[in-house]
C-alpha cells in the first residue's frame, strides 16, 4: 500500500469518526407505525355492552403514553365507565400508559348502555401516540366501532309520519302518510325551509336533510323515519322549485323556537314539545319512571333520589332528548352529564344560581359546548376574544350540593371553582414560566441551526482536505521531473568545463599519443554529482586527453 492510499484511508476513518460522533437526536430515525382499533359487538336496548378499544405497535416498537378522543352518539349511548376514561355527554377522552418494559399494545375497555335499536359508530376524533423513547407513533390505521343495538320483539315498526308541511310554501298532494312523494314551489327569496315531519309513533325518530342553502331550480328534501324498532325506515320526499320571481306578498315568517309545553324557558334552539311518554330504557343511570304534572297535563317524567325531575322532549325533526325541569323557577335546560372518576355533575343554567350566591370575580359570561349541547358559563375576562377551553360553569354534585365548577373541555375534567386570594400573584408568576420557557424554545432551535451550520461546515473542510490530497501527487512529480530536467544540463556543463585544458601560452603545451599514455579518471566527486550522465561522459573521454606537462 503506498502513501498516497495510506493517507485516504486515514482520512475516511477520521470522517467516520466524526459522523459516529453527532448527536443521535439530529439524525433522522425510522419512525414507528402503530393501529387503533375497536371491537364491534352486539347489544339490546336497555343493557350494557362493552367496547374493546385497542393501540397496538406495527412494528414492534415499544409504546409509552397515549391520548385519544372519541366521539360517539349520546342519544344511542349513554357512557358508564371506562378504562383510563373521562368523559361523556358524546365524548370520551382515553389516556395510555406504559405499565411495563417493551409493551407493545394498549388495551381499553369501554362500558355503554344502550339507548334506542340502531347501529352506532364510535370513532376517533384525535389521537396521540408516543413511543418508549418518547417519539411520535405514526398511526397508518384508525379504526371505528360499529354497534349494533338489537330491539327487543315488542318494539313498534311503524315508520309513518303523522303530518308533513313546510313554512313557507305548501305540499302537493295534500299529506297522507301513505304517499310519499310531494312537491312544492317557493319564490327567490326563500333560502331555507321549515320543515315539521312528527312521526306516528312516539319512540320513531325523524331525520330532514336539504332544507337549507335552496338554489335556484329543483331541490331535494328528504325525511326519513326510523321506526323504534331501529331497522324499519321510510323515507319522505319533497321536490321543492325555487323560482327566480319574487313573491308579490311578504314571505310567511318562519315560526319562532317555542318552549315545552309554552310555559318553560332557557329551552335550546328547536322547536321542542313535552312527549306525553318515553322508553323507560332511555332514562340515564339513577332515574326512574314516575307520574308528573306539566302544564296542566299529565306526563311521564324521571325522577332520582335527589328529586331531580326529567322530562323527555321532541323536537320538530322527531328527535328525542331529556331535559331537567326546574319547578321553582319553571325552567327547563338540557340534561347534560359529565362522568368523572364515578362522578357525576349535573350542569346548571345561570339562572338558577341563587340570589346571594356571587359570581366568580374577574369572569365574563361565555357558552362552550360540552359534548352535543350548549351550555352557558363564565371565562377570565382577557380571554372573551379566544375560542374557549375551560370555563367555569354551575353545577349540582351527587350529593345535591351545587356550586360553581371548572371544566376543561380539553381534559374534559371537572373539579370545584373556589377564587384564590393569590390567584394574580400565582397568574403572573405562570406568564413569567411560560414566558422563559418560550424563550428556552426558541434558543434551544437556534442552538440546533448552529450545530447544523457547523456540522455542514465540517464536513465540506473534510472534502476540500481529500481533494487537496488526491490533486497534491501529480503536482508533485511534475515538479520532481522539471528539476530532474534542470539539473542534467547544469551538471553536464560542469564536467565539460573540468574537463577543458588551462592554456597558459604554445610552449606549455605538447602534444601527446593517446594511445601511449593513460587517461587520468575524472574526479570522483563530480561524477557523483550525476549518475544518469556518467556514462556519456565516460564515451566521450576515452581517446585522448590535454594533460599540463607543466614544463
Amino acid at each position: 500500500m503506498n502513501r498516497s492510499l495510506k493517507r485516504l484511508t486515514a482520512m475516511l476513518m477520521v470522517v467516520f469518526m466524526f459522523i459516529a460522533a453527532v448527536p443521535m437526536q439530529m439524525l433522522t430515525a425510522h419512525a414507528a407505525t402503530g393501529k387503533i382499533t375497536f371491537s364491534d359487538p352486539t347489544v339490546t336496548v336497555g343493557e350494557q355492552v362493552s367496547v374493546k378499544m385497542k393501540i397496538a405497535s406495527s412494528d414492534g416498537s415499544a409504546l409509552g403514553a397515549s391520548d385519544v378522543r372519541l366521539q360517539y352518539d349520546s342519544s344511542a349511548l349513554e357512557f358508564v365507565s371506562g378504562t383510563s376514561a373521562n368523559g361523556g355527554a358524546g365524548s370520551i377522552r382515553v389516556i395510555g400508559a406504559m405499565e411495563s418494559a417493551n409493551q407493545t399494545t394498549f388495551a381499553f375497555t369501554l362500558k355503554f348502555k344502550a339507548l334506542k335499536a340502531g347501529t352506532t359508530n364510535i370513532k376517533v376524533t384525535s389521537q396521540e401516540v408516543y413511543g418508549a423513547n418518547s417519539q411520535v407513533v405514526n398511526i397508518d390505521h384508525v379504526g371505528s366501532s360499529a354497534i349494533k343495538v338489537t330491539a327487543p320483539a315488542t318494539y313498534s315498526k311503524d315508520a309513518t309520519l303523522s303530518g308533513l308541511t313546510i313554512s313557507p310554501g305548501e305540499l302537493t298532494p295534500a299529506f297522507s302518510s301513505d304517499v310519499t312523494e310531494y312537491t312544492a314551489v317557493v319564490g327567490a327569496d326563500v333560502e331555507k325551509l321549515t320543515v315539521s315531519a312528527p312521526a306516528t309513533h312516539g319512540k320513531a325518530s325523524v331525520s330532514v336533510n336539504g332544507n337549507e342553502g335552496l338554489q335556484l331550480g329543483d331541490n331535494t328534501i328528504t325525511c326519513k323515519v326510523t321506526a323504534e324498532d331501529g331497522e324499519t325506515t321510510k323515507t319522505y320526499t319533497i321536490l321543492v322549485t325555487k323560482t327566480e320571481e319574487l313573491p308579490t306578498e311578504p314571505a310567511e315568517e318562519t315560526s319562532a323556537p317555542i318552549t315545552s309545553g309554552g310555559s318553560a324557558t332557557n329551552v335550546e334552539d328547536g322547536n321542542w314539545q313535552v312527549a306525553p311518554s318515553f322508553d323507560a330504557s332511555l332514562l340515564p343511570t339513577g332515574f326512574a319512571v314516575t307520574e308528573f304534572t306539566y302544564d296542566g297535563q299529565a306526563v311521564q317524567a324521571a325522577r332520582d333520589e335527589k328529586g331531580n325531575v326529567l322530562l323527555y322532549m321532541i323536537n320538530d325533526n322527531g328527535e328525542g332528548d331529556f331535559f331537567l325541569f326546574d319547578a321553582s323557577a319553571n325552567m327547563l335546560a338540557p340534561y347534560v352529564t359529565v362522568r368523572m372518576a364515578e362522578k357525576q355533575i349535573i350542569v346548571l343554567p345561570p339562572e338558577q344560581i341563587p340570589s346571594e350566591v356571587a359570581l366568580p370575580e374577574g369572569f365574563a359570561e361565555c357558552t362552550i359546548d360540552i359534548g352535543t349541547h350548549t351550555v352557558h358559563g363564565w371565562i377570565w375576562n382577557s380571554r372573551t376574544q379566544e375560542a374557549p377551553e375551560y370555563c367555569v360553569v354551575f353545577g349540582q354534585n351527587e350529593v345535591g350540593e351545587r356550586n360553581f365548577y371548572r371544566y376543561d373541555q380539553k381534559e374534559m375534567t371537572m373539579q370545584r371553582y373556589f377564587q384564590d386570594p393569590d390567584a394574580e400573584d400565582l397568574r403572573a408568576k405562570y406568564t413569567e414560566i411560560a414566558e422563559t420557557y418560550t424563550e428556552l424554545l426558541a434558543e434551544y432551535k437556534t442552538r440546533g441551526w448552529i450545530i447544523a451550520v457547523l456540522v455542514g461546515v465540517s464536513v465540506l473542510l473534510v472534502v476540500l482536505l481529500l481533494v487537496a490530497l488526491i490533486v497534491k501527487k501529480p503536482r508533485k512529480a511534475a515538479a520532481e521531473e522539471k528539476e530532474v530536467k534542470e539539473f542534467i544540463p547544469t551538471e553536464r556543463r560542469k564536467v565539460e568545463k573540468a574537463k577543458a585544458p588551462v592554456i597558459e601560452t604554445e610552449d606549455d603545451l605538447e602534444e601527446i599519443d593517446l594511445e601511449e599514455e593513460e587517461l587520468p579518471e575524472i574526479e570522483e566527486d563530480k561524477v557523483k554529482k550525476n549518475d544518469m550522465i556518467n556514462d556519456e561522459v565516460k564515451d566521450e573521454d576515452d581517446d585522448f586527453e590535454f594533460i599540463d606537462l607543466d614544463l
